[in-house]
């Protein structure tokens, strides 16, 4: 079993680049958002601290997902 990786790259690159629209970025930072909202919602009751942690970690990890995807968009494009 033979991998091209040079194939592999250039579809991996094709979809990023004609996949990555506007309407994902801003789902995926308005998602972001959200969990950061809930963060600070679950920050004012002293219970939820691991939720709370939880609601940040996820909201920067959308963050960046989509900040990620749009420099390889750019970049790639």
């Amino acid at each position: 079993m033979n991998i091209d990786l040079y194939t592999v790259w250039q579809k991996l690159a094709f979809l990023i680049v004609h996949k990555t629209t506007l309407w994902l970025l801003i789902v995926l930072l308005g998602t972001a958002l959200a969990s950061w909202r809930l963060a600070v919602v679950l920050d004012k009751h002293n219970a939820r601290q691991r939720e709370a942690s939880l609601a940040r970690k996820t909201a920067v990890g959308y963050a960046a997902t989509a900040v990620i995807l749009w420099l390889l968009s750019v970049v790639l494009g």
